[in-house]
């Protein structure tokens, strides 16, 4: 649409608001997507940035050196351009009927320096806890879901599986979960296999 294409253009946006979400490429693109769900599109994507990092341990792989990768490099952006997201899209009327998902795929080591990566500052994957975040659209606001033990090693309290996870984003999106996915050779798929978290909603 005419409004989209308009929303990609950044130099339309003061430079005071550009500079609140940080000049890193991935806080650019949260304001990017703010733009575009002003415009009206329905689903956004923002992924990491090709940010030059070591083939062997890219992005927020971080199974080299990972203390000083997140400190330094990958938590100062996302945290100036998320904060700053979530506050333009309420201070806008925004945020209650968009929803914010934050996550990766997998969680990292409680204990550095095992498993595949030996190094003494390495981290390597953990699948069995890690965090997500989610925003607006229906979440309950200030609400911590689920817990994990002290060494943040295992979750010890309300587990959300992947599953569930799918069904609570699709609920909230406001898309039936009774209904089926029919593939190429015609056979009927349920559009997920999981529950809603009820918890996490306002």
């Amino acid at each position: 649409s005419r409004r989209a294409r308009a929303a990609l253009d950044l130099s339309q946006e003061p430079q005071a608001v550009r500079e609140q979400y940080g000049s890193a490429p991935f806080g650019q693109g949260l304001l990017l997507a703010r733009r575009l769900v002003e415009a009206g599109t329905s689903l956004v994507t923002v992924n990491w940035h090709e940010d030059g990092s070591d083939v062997k341990s890219p992005f927020w792989d971080t199974h080299k050196d990972n203390f000083n990768t997140l400190s330094k490099r990958l938590i100062p952006s996302v945290d100036q351009g998320l904060s700053t997201l979530l506050v333009d899209l309420d201070q806008r009327g925004l945020l209650d009927s968009t929803l914010v998902v934050v996550l990766g795929e997998f969680g990292r080591t409680p204990k550095i320096g095992r498993v595949v990566m030996n190094a003494a500052t390495d981290e390597d994957h953990w699948p069995f806890a890690y965090s997500i975040l989610m925003a607006g659209g229906g979440v309950r606001r200030g609400y911590v879901h689920g817990a994990s033990d002290e060494r943040a090693a295992y979750v010890v309290d309300d587990p959300v599986s992947p599953p569930d996870l799918a069904a609570t984003i699709l609920h909230l999106l406001g898309v039936d979960l009774e209904q089926m996915i029919i593939d190429q050779q015609g056979r009927p798929h349920p559009i997920t296999l999981g529950s809603p978290v009820v918890g996490v909603m306002a």
